[in-house]
């Protein structure tokens, strides 16, 4: 399954342009329950504010300045003065992993999400869990199985695909994953079944090596 980032973005988000005062963009995400708000000047992205950024807004420090007039330049405050301009943005078609990648390179959490210059979307670091969490069947009572010592070889994963199925058994998820210090893979799988021990005996009969097995149970939507 190709994941991109239109399968979990939020589409056509709530925006504001530049010239909309702070404290009305507050008054937006308070009422929309939203933390992020994209800046668009006449259908272009311009920028974008986070709800922290909002909250730490005030004039530069002026301590001689009283309580009134500091909330009255306060009240002129204009998002264009706080928000983050150019931000990284994706497509709609960039791959989940590109954008979590780009997104701790850059330590920023949430990406506008542009296609043919338009805005389009958004989508953050947590979306990009939540959906991996159901893709990766995390959410679904089952089994964990471990093999370690593969070479990488297609074939070896077709064999271990073929001997789940020889079960009839439901595959939540299957992740290979490198070690590069013992030069070999690492295979975990999560299968629909309360019952491993039948398709561990089988895989270790085919000459894998399974290093951990065990049965899961969800609570409270946690693995």
């Amino acid at each position: 399954m190709k994941m991109r980032i239109k399968d979990m973005m939020t589409k056509n988000p709530i925006t504001v342009d530049s010239e909309t005062l702070v404290l009305d963009a507050q008054k937006v995400m308070k009422e929309n329950n939203i933390r992020r708000l994209p800046i668009v000047n006449k259908g272009k992205l311009v920028g974008i504010v986070t709800k922290h950024d909002l909250l730490e807004a005030a004039p530069s420090p002026a301590t001689s300045l009283s309580v009134y007039e500091l909330n009255y330049l306060l009240s002129k405050m204009k998002v264009k003065d706080i928000m983050k301009k150019n931000p990284v943005t994706v497509t709609p078609n960039t791959p989940f992993e590109e954008a979590l990648r780009i997104g701790q390179e850059k330590k920023i959490g949430a990406f506008p999400v542009v296609e043919d210059g338009k805005l389009v979307g958004i989508t953050t670091e947590s979306d990009i869990i939540r959906f991996l969490t159901r893709a990766l069947g995390i959410k679904e009572e089952g089994s964990r199985i471990t093999i370690e010592g593969l070479d990488g070889k297609l074939g070896d994963l077709e064999r271990i695909v073929a001997i789940a199925n020889q079960h009839r058994t439901i595959i939540l998820s299957m992740m290979s994953l490198p070690r590069p210090q013992k030069k070999d893979w690492m295979i975990v799988l999560r299968l629909k079944t309360d019952d491993p021990d039948p398709i561990v005996k089988d895989f270790k009969k085919a000459g894998f090596n399974v290093t951990y097995a065990s049965w899961f149970r969800c609570e409270e939507g946690r693995a």
